[in-house]
């Protein structure tokens, strides 16, 4: 038997719905896709723009680290990597390997300026308790003992995801201490730099040395 052809009525009543649904929801429905497409092309370029970054602050460090590029020339080296890549890694090193060619050039202005950046933008708190270090030791340098006691006091340096570096702030606080002749305090802030030490660590003695000579 032959199949009955559909009623055309019913046709036309499907054709109409689709019509109202499409005129109803159709905008919506475009937008949708188009906001899917261009969220995955906006991550997709987000992690080719970060890629790009990163390729690009990597050859400005490589040209850093180059010991027969200029003073001068590594201070413009680090200054792009600072204005344009600021938020990656190879600033915070750029900066830290600024501040030791500062200090062998005996430019402790640009050292400490290179270090005090890098204290406050390094995300990676390893990095900032190093780059706290190395400015208390350029103003040691200096002979600023006040400013080596704001960065190694035991408020500021307190321990940060289990990194050890209680021994050598209280070392520079010792060694501050004799600068401004306060000789007891610094006896002090010795034996605590010894107290803090790991078993069998190589400046131990020294530490001893400052103790013995007070």
């Amino acid at each position: 038997m032959a199949e009955e052809p559909k009623p055309q009525f019913a046709e036309d009543e499907d054709l109409e719905r689709a019509k109202a649904f499409w005129n109803e929801n159709g905008r919506s429905i475009i937008a949708g896709i188009v906001l899917g497409v261009g969220a995955i092309g906006g991550y997709n370029g987000w992690q080719y723009w970060q890629k790009d970054q990163g390729e690009n602050a990597s050859t400005l460090f490589e040209n850093m680290q180059d010991e027969s590029v200029s003073f001068e020339a590594a201070k413009g080296l680090a200054d792009d990597l600072v204005s344009d890549y600021g938020k990656t890694p190879y600033a915070i090193h750029a900066a830290l390997l600024m501040a030791k060619r500062a200090v062998e050039a005996d430019d402790l202005d640009e050292a400490a300026g290179r270090l005090k950046w890098a204290t406050s933008n390094a995300a990676d708190p390893g990095l900032k308790h190093i780059a706290r270090i190395r400015l208390a030791m350029v103003h040691l340098a200096k002979g600023d003992a006040d400013a080596v006691l704001d960065l190694a006091s035991e408020t500021r340096t307190k321990e940060v995801g289990g990194l050890q570096f209680g021994s050598r702030y209280a070392e520079l606080r010792g060694d501050a201490y004799v600068m401004k002749g306060d000789l007891q305090a610094a006896r002090q802030a010795y034996e605590q730099s010894i107290e803090a030490l790991a078993p069998g660590a190589s400046n131990r003695t020294l530490l001893q040395l400052k103790i013995d000579n007070l």
